[in-house]
């Protein structure tokens, strides 16, 4: 399987349901809106990706994906600004939550050669009676994608192969055949050893099958 953003995407999606105190609430673009407004809550995106040449003419890039988890939780405002604080350490918790789960787990780094960078921030806001905070976790991950990943080249199908046989050891001293199959394989007369542009044997057909 082609390994893409959007494949990355639906793995972490899955390693991470159930890994963190938000449960099953952990959503993709796609089923972002079936979130119940619950916190906590998780959002996975894959906001950007850049390949780059392997060099040498060829179809082969290093890819960098950044995967960007997007965590969410809510706390009651409390006073002196004690509400923010709390939510900002339930943030803070939820992050760790998101490596431990995501970073080494078998699924996800099958696929990758490594993760070359991990960027965390978080932020807090007060809505009325509620503090919220937000985390914001970067993670990048590399893999290789070559030429069998893109277009396939065009090219009429193999349907028959015949096979002719102009041996070595079998052979006329003497004789000299114009129309021989591999002519640069010939050995000039008099010769002591073959091929000798003579085929033996009527050659065998192979059909493939379709």
């Amino acid at each position: 399987m082609t390994t893409t953003s959007a494949v990355l995407l639906g793995l972490v999606q899955t390693v991470l349901t159930g890994a963190t105190m938000a449960g099953d609430r952990v959503f993709v673009p796609g089923d972002y809106p079936t979130w119940d407004g619950e916190y906590p809550a998780i959002l996975v995106q894959a906001p950007h990706e850049r390949k780059d040449s392997q060099g040498n003419g060829g179809i082969n890039f290093d890819v960098t994906a950044t995967l960007r988890i997007t965590g969410r939780v809510q706390a009651p405002a409390q006073a002196g600004e004690l509400g923010a604080s709390v939510a900002e350490a339930l943030a803070t918790t939820l992050a760790r939550q998101v490596e431990v789960a995501v970073i080494n787990q078998y699924q996800v780094m099958l696929p990758l050669e490594e993760i070359p960078f991990v960027d965390t921030q978080i932020k807090t806001s007060a809505e009325g009676r509620e503090h919220f905070a937000e985390v914001v976790i970067d993670i990048g991950m590399k893999f290789y994608q070559g030429w069998e990943d893109f277009c396939p080249p065009q090219a009429d199908a193999l349907t028959e192969i015949v096979v002719d046989t102009d041996l070595a050891n079998v052979f006329d001293p003497s004789g000299t055949y114009p129309d021989a199959l591999f002519p640069d394989a010939v050995q000039p007369a008099p010769r002591t050893s073959g091929p000798d542009g003579r085929p033996e044997g009527g050659g065998l057909d192979i059909d493939l099958p379709q």
